[in-house]
């Protein structure tokens, strides 16, 4: 069987991600920080979720990076699992403000995902 691929992916999910021997939509999902049941709303094009072959390709979290960094910053962090822009900003020893007004690419700060990349000041 070749692999079904999506039409469209909405907004924010506008990476796709190639299925792989042994994945499930559970281990996706887990590794895109995101919950089971979203990831299949956004994949209506796997009639059966609990059925994945190799070379399936499923709409994920779109992974956001910025353009550059300004100056004098720390560098880069790519967001982990369970991340958030709090711990993130304690993690630095910086305010959670700072840190979100350096991310103008992270449109909804409340919303970060696994492979994201923020400008640490």
């Amino acid at each position: 069987m070749s692999g079904r691929f999506p039409a469209d992916c909405p907004a924010g999910f506008l990476s796709r991600y190639f299925v792989i021997p042994g994945d499930t939509m559970s281990i996706i999902a887990l590794r895109f920080g995101i919950g089971k049941e979203e990831l299949i709303a956004v994949n209506p094009h796997i009639t059966d979720p609990d059925v994945l072959f190799p070379g399936d390709v499923l709409c994920v979290p779109g992974f956001r990076k910025p353009a550059t960094c300004p100056p004098g910053f720390q560098g880069r962090y790519e967001v982990k699992i369970g991340d958030t822009m709090f711990f993130i900003a304690q993690k630095f020893n910086i305010g959670v403000e700072e840190l979100i007004a350096a991310n103008p690419h992270i449109s909804n700060p409340k919303v970060i995902f696994p492979f994201d990349v923020l400008c640490v000041p």
